[in-house]
């Protein structure tokens, strides 16, 4: 491949990953769930160290959005590796800090994500996706 096609890839696929951090800041569940590849091969590792398929993954995140009001995502790093014309590694760290419809709020300090994205049918989607972080700081509403 050539210099121009990875800077190209890169950029296609840092736009698909900022739209999910929008999707996931403004608790727009759906459109940050079509960023995802339902398909039976699809593996999602949780901060809590669980595997799960995309229903799985589908259904903590309509729990984790059902509840959320708001959220900040501050990225502290983000490395994207094209591996080839449909196949892309980012890896990413950041902060979150959550504000949940009851008042509560989370604090996920040092949050790491990678992210493998594969084109499926023309879009980018991510096909695996492994999260780890310190162990969330939860503030009750008093």
């Amino acid at each position: 491949m050539q210099d121009v096609d990875t800077n190209q890839i890169a950029k296609q696929v840092k736009l698909v990953a900022d739209s999910l951090i929008r999707y996931s800041e403004e608790a727009q569940l759906d459109l940050f769930l079509k960023g995802y590849d339902d398909s039976p091969s699809f593996s999602h590792f949780s901060s809590d160290g669980k595997r799960r398929n995309y229903e799985e993954l589908k259904n903590i995140c309509t729990e984790y959005y059902t509840a959320l009001k708001e959220q900040k995502i501050s990225t502290l790093m983000e490395r994207i590796n094209v591996i080839d014309e449909d196949l892309v590694i980012i890896g990413w760290n950041g902060n979150i800090l959550a504000q949940l419809k009851n008042g509560d709020s989370i604090i996920m300090n040092n949050y790491a994500i990678t992210n493998v994205f594969k084109k499926v049918g023309g879009q980018w989607k991510i096909i695996h996706s492994h999260e780890s972080s310190l162990p969330p700081v939860i503030t009750k509403k008093n």
